[in-house]
């Protein structure tokens, strides 16, 4: 008799159309995970019933849950569908499944990228927002591949762009073959839930978990290490079968883009006040959000009957290596600041997570012993950018996805 072993899991989701109901068709598609734990409970009440047998005469469902979720090490577009659910969102794609669909002939300066006729459509740079960050492909010339952010203070127009001081272009003349890749993700109040099911594959077992709503992401970034992640997830109920739950839907297998670490491309950055950390180096950061999903139950209904939402909650944590007291200020003065993390794969493709407005909520420096180098532990509250003058910017946390065009 064979016997179940981990390494014959394989993890699969789809979108759902009702929350709690597993669609008969659609696309479905492989996650790739380093663990998982997904589980239904059901809570159960003994009986108080007195009786002269002292024995416990019945115990009866009172509740269930499903919770859980899965780690991963981040890799581009693999995870793209769980993170607009976790920030109850969609993708706002530029051009042809985030790369401009036409080629445009570009000139550049150090502070703006022109084009020679008007982009338009999909293709328009004037859909950028102030902020973003996108990749410029343009081949034969020293921009190409290279890693821009659009300026804070002057928006894109069809034919410009100009560039934040801090990401300059190589000045060259007009060329062809131009194209921008990016897409951008922000937080909205639309949920999104999955069905996920585990495929123990070597046994012929198959649980599915219905209704599964992200309700919290952390991803963590170190020096000597793959950048990790990991999802959880609150959901509405669970079964379990001899064969998949998926079997109308069409299968996607996963994306082939390489693993990120902290070094696993030069252009991977941490900016801190609007430009890069100067002065210093950052050992590890850490990035949480969470929504604060509950559990909704109502009488009639072993599962709950939906999942509420709750006040965002955004925190980021940096190891930084100690060499100014810049930030030490700000936390004193509780003056707000920014932060930018940017993780790239090996092949240019990743994602750029900008918090316009932060606190510094701690810093912590100890000399524990002789001989090791002196720490900062740093902990930033991400907040919303109310004061900004754009409605679309007002937020606590923003995703921009540069690189090659996206499959899923």
């Amino acid at each position: 008799m064979a016997l179940a072993s981990t390494s014959s899991i394989q993890l699969r989701l789809i979108a759902e159309v009702t929350p709690g109901t597993t669609p008969g068709a659609g696309q479905n598609y492989d996650i790739r995970i380093t663990g998982e734990s997904f589980d239904f409970a059901i809570q159960k009440e003994a009986s108080k019933e007195i009786n002269a047998s002292r024995m416990t005469t019945s115990e009866a469902p009172v509740g269930s849950s499903s919770s859980g979720g899965y780690q991963s090490e981040l890799s581009y577009n693999e995870h793209d569908a769980v993170l607009a659910a976790l920030m109850q969102s969609t993708w706002t794609t530029y051009g042809t499944a985030g790369v401009a669909g036409a080629p445009s002939t570009v000139a550049a300066t150090a502070t703006t990228l022109t084009a020679s006729v008007a982009t338009a459509g999909a293709d328009s740079w004037a859909t950028l927002k102030k902020g973003q960050w996108f990749v410029l492909e343009h081949p034969a010339t020293a921009n190409d591949g290279k890693l821009f952010r659009v300026s804070t203070i002057t928006p894109p127009t069809t034919t410009v762009i100009t560039l934040d001081a801090n990401t300059p272009a190589a000045v060259v003349a007009s060329t062809a073959g131009a194209k921008v890749h990016t897409s951008r993700l922000t937080h909205g109040t639309t949920q999104t839930s999955f069905s996920i099911e585990r495929q123990a594959l070597d046994v012929g077992q198959y649980f599915i978990y219905k209704g599964m709503t992200p309700s919290k992401l952390s991803l963590n970034a170190s020096s000597g290490a793959l950048t990790t992640m990991s999802i959880d997830f609150m959901g509405l109920g669970a079964a379990r079968n001899n064969a998949t739950f998926l079997g109308g839907s069409t299968n996607n297998p996963s994306t082939a883009y390489g693993i990120h670490s902290a070094v696993s491309n030069s252009q991977s950055l941490i900016w801190e006040g609007g430009a890069p950390a100067a002065g210093t180096f950052v050992k590890s950061i850490a990035l949480e959000f969470d929504n604060a999903l509950r559990n909704q139950s109502a009488i009639g209904s072993l599962a709950p009957v939906g999942i509420g939402n709750g006040t965002i909650a955004a925190k980021a944590t940096l190891s930084v290596y100690f060499a100014n007291g810049n930030l030490f200020d700000k936390f004193l003065a509780n003056t707000a600041t920014s932060l930018i993390w940017a993780s790239l794969d090996s092949s240019g493709n990743g994602y750029v997570f900008t918090a316009p407005n932060v606190n510094v909520n701690s810093f912590k420096i100890t000399a524990g012993s002789k001989d090791q180098d002196l720490m900062a532990d740093v902990t930033l509250t991400l907040l919303g950018d109310s004061g900004n003058a754009d409605a679309a910017l007002r937020k606590v946390l923003l995703i921009d996805r540069v690189g090659a065009a996206v499959t899923r």
